[in-house]
């Protein structure tokens, strides 16, 4: 049986594993998720396992330094990145058995919008072929690149398995992903009505600041915990960021948005403000701008989105969440974190399940979300 016959025998079947691979734009690490699909008479999804693969310090560097690397360097960068990602699943699945099939969103090095009438642009890393040669089984990549060249921003594209997996009947509820960018789905109880967007940094900027000053992230809130807001910052940041903030749904944040060249232009800003005081005034600003987008975008047409569910690193900082329920709680919105593995694996699940949809050809996007002119197959497929 050759290759196509093979995909075709998989897709016929009612039932597949699926490892869902996920490195965010913090670039700590490879997030996978084992993920058992049944399709027969409905769609069923059960998470059989879930882990997160730390970076060396020499892999974080390259990862940090590749939107400014030249071409030779992102070569390299592609093939090595999924030969480590490759060690780490064949390491994974030695101890959960095999898959069917591979979800892989990639590592972005490159993240460009839409703006002034130009389309959006995108680039990931993490070879596929060199996955599938090393796992031995299809692999689904480059989600993004479709609904991009279909007119839409690449992003996000988790809202779809957000609805699947986490809508409430009859209710408005959300979730919220903390990665280095907060992204907000909001979940009705029809799928043509999603409404997803980025709605500003999460830990982008929090840890961007910690890391200039202790070579580390903010981990567990305890550098902003030992800080105090200043009001000053929160102003210099909304001004610097007022177009972005003020653009409507659909909106993705790129690299540069939110992250270390913004930090650089903060320190700058205030030479005299301690450590502490910049990343705690940087925790507010990621609750501030997540309230603004729910009272601006999200309240006024669906009168109400309870609870959002939050996922991503940003769970595991104390001090961040602490801000966000603060600031939630006046427009009625209760936040809960989803409970354990989903933190960390909700995205490589969602990723599993894109690759499923694109094994059965359905699309993968959602338009109300991206701006896209019409639903997409997305990813590329390796055999």
């Amino acid at each position: 049986m050759g290759p196509w016959e093979r995909l075709e025998e998989l897709r016929r079947r009612p039932e597949r594993r699926i490892l869902g691979l996920m490195s965010g734009m913090s670039r700590d690490g490879l997030d996978l998720a084992l993920v058992r699909v049944r399709r027969s008479p409905a769609l069923e999804v059960q998470v059989e396992a879930a882990r997160t693969v730390p970076y060396g310090p020499e892999l974080w560097a390259r990862l940090a330094a590749a939107p400014e690397a030249a071409a030779p360097e992102l070569a390299r960068l592609d093939f090595d990145l999924a030969e480590a990602w490759a060690a780490a699943a064949l390491e994974f699945l030695a101890v959960h058995g095999p898959v069917d099939l591979v979800g892989s969103h990639g590592q972005t090095v490159a993240h460009h919008p839409r703006a002034a009438g130009r389309p959006a642009a995108t680039l990931q890393l993490g070879q596929a072929a060199v996955l599938a040669e090393r796992l031995g089984v299809p692999v689904v990549s480059d989600f993004r690149a479709r609904d991009v060249a279909a007119g839409g921003e690449g992003a996000p594209l988790v809202p779809r398995a957000d609805w699947l997996l986490h809508a409430r009947p009859g209710a408005v509820s959300g979730c919220l992903n903390l990665g280095s960018i907060a992204n907000v789905s909001v979940l009705p109880a029809r799928a043509e009505e999603i409404l997803a967007f980025d709605a500003g940094p999460a830990n982008a900027l929090i840890d961007a600041l910690a890391r200039a000053a202790t070579g580390d992230i903010d981990r567990d809130g305890a550098l902003s915990a030992g800080g105090a807001v200043c009001d000053e910052v929160l102003l210099d940041l909304y001004r610097r960021r007022r177009h972005w903030l003020a653009q409507p749904p659909p909106r993705s944040a790129g690299y540069a948005t939110f992250s270390a060249p913004l930090a650089a232009e903060l320190r700058a800003a205030f030479p005299a403000l301690g450590a502490a005081d910049l990343v705690r005034s940087a925790v507010e600003f990621s609750a501030l701008v997540v309230r603004d987008a729910l009272a601006a975008f999200v309240l006024p047409r669906f009168g109400g989105c309870s609870p959002l569910r939050a996922s991503g690193g940003g769970c595991r900082n104390p001090t961040l969440m602490a801000a966000l329920r603060a600031h939630l709680a006046p427009l009625g919105v209760a936040l809960e974190p989803l409970p354990e593995p989903w933190p960390d694996a909700k995205e490589a699940v969602a990723f599993a399940l894109l690759a499923d949809a694109t094994l059965c050809g359905e699309p993968g996007n959602v338009p109300s979300a991206t701006g896209a002119r019409h639903p997409v197959v997305l990813g590329t497929l390796t055999p």
